[in-house]
């Protein structure tokens, strides 16, 4: 698990694109810029874990094949950390949209804190 924390990631504005992207800022991914689609948390009492599933599109894929970035899942797991970072600090600001490109989902798992 990485220790994702602001500096990892910034909101980024764009004409291309309606809602905001998030641009990877340090690491492995580098300048990958992605935009969040449908994002949706099931808890699991029983478990005490909850898990985010959520949809994403490439929008620049810096160094990278784009299809290498969908199907890495080490990049699908940092991207659901990221997320879940965002999740954390941000809600309810409302600035996590769905883009307009082919879309991947992802589940990224976490245990809660109780």
């Amino acid at each position: 698990m990485n220790n994702i924390t602001e500096v990892d990631y910034s909101f980024v504005e764009s004409n291309n694109i309606e809602f905001y992207g998030i641009k990877l800022l340090t690491g492995k991914w580098k300048n990958v810029l992605y935009v969040y689609g449908k994002v949706s948390v099931r808890e699991s009492p029983e478990l005490d874990q909850a898990t985010i599933s959520f949809t994403y599109n490439i929008q620049e894929a810096s160094n990278f094949e784009e299809d290498d970035l969908i199907n890495d899942p080490e990049f699908k797991n940092y991207i659901g950390e990221v997320l879940q970072h965002i999740m954390e600090d941000n809600l309810g600001r409302g600035i996590i949209g769905k883009g307009n490109r082919k879309s991947n989902t992802d589940t990224h798992t976490k245990s809660s804190n109780k």
